[in-house]
């Protein structure tokens, strides 16, 4: 049975691990040709053997994705080796927490250029050899909707991805490029276990779906995006958080523990 991404080319960046991995592997799954980019080059050959095995083509590339000329290269080399780019995923990013008036600048600074600079220098790269039918999706978070205690700068970083969305789906529309974004809740990566590790052992009584999202949960969204069944749908952010942000007790919980009333 063919894939409905037969003969597409994937980016995917961040695609070492946790969601950007299992997007990469769902992807492939389904007839994408993968470019696994990550800082983590190792981690990144490893997803890309492991699409090898799904008998689908795919190469990993080495790439700070807040440094312009590695991501020029990062395109470049996608598209020699792959083609030419129909699907960019902006995944890659990291989570901090640290109140305002502690924060360093150099560490605000990091949190934009991860999140923001990286999802521009790929969309900008990537869209001028984009044609109808192609697809951008960034990765958001619940926190870019709601806001979050102690960690402001992550917040900020991933409002901005939202908004940076929508402007762009703006401008491709005429174009037939789609651009949506996807706000992930809790979920259970390295960076999603910090919480996980901390929360109470029935904290999840409190989310509405009653557990803690997976990356399989992510990559079922940007499949959905990314699969020609989207075509009508752009400009927007969809919520995967089993109802999180209902409750909201994420924020609740947090600022108990940081000690506020």
């Amino acid at each position: 049975m063919p894939g409905q991404l037969d003969g597409r080319v994937a980016l995917v960046t961040g695609a070492a691990s946790g969601i950007g991995r299992a997007i990469a592997l769902r992807f492939a799954r389904e007839g994408a040709k993968v470019a696994a980019v990550d800082i983590n080059l190792d981690g990144a050959k490893k997803v890309a053997r492991g699409i090898k095995g799904l008998k689908s083509k795919a190469i990993a590339i080495k790439c700070d994705v807040s440094r312009e000329k590695q991501v020029e290269q990062a395109v470049k080399q996608t598209q020699e080796q792959l083609g030419n780019i129909g699907i960019l995923v902006n995944n890659a990013g990291f989570a901090g927490g640290c109140f305002i008036a502690d924060l360093a600048t150099e560490e605000w600074r990091r949190m934009f250029a991860v999140h923001c600079d990286g999802m521009f220098f790929f969309s900008r790269a990537a869209i001028k050899c984009m044609e109808k039918g192609d697809r951008i999706i960034n990765i958001s978070s619940m926190d870019g909707i709601q806001g979050q205690v102690f960690s402001t700068h992550y917040a900020a970083a991933k409002g901005a991805v939202i908004a940076f969305t929508t402007s762009l789906a703006l401008e491709l529309a005429p174009r037939g490029i789609t651009v949506n974004s996807i706000a992930p809740g809790v979920i259970r990566t390295s960076m999603g276990e910090m919480l996980v590790e901390v929360a109470p052992s029935d904290f999840t009584n409190e989310i509405p779906a009653l557990r803690w999202g997976k990356p399989e949960d992510i990559a079922e969204t940007a499949l959905f995006l990314a699969s020609p069944g989207a075509s009508y749908v752009t400009g927007q952010t969809i919520l995967v958080d089993g109802g999180i942000t209902l409750a909201n007790p994420v924020n609740r919980f947090t600022a108990k523990l940081m000690g506020l009333p």
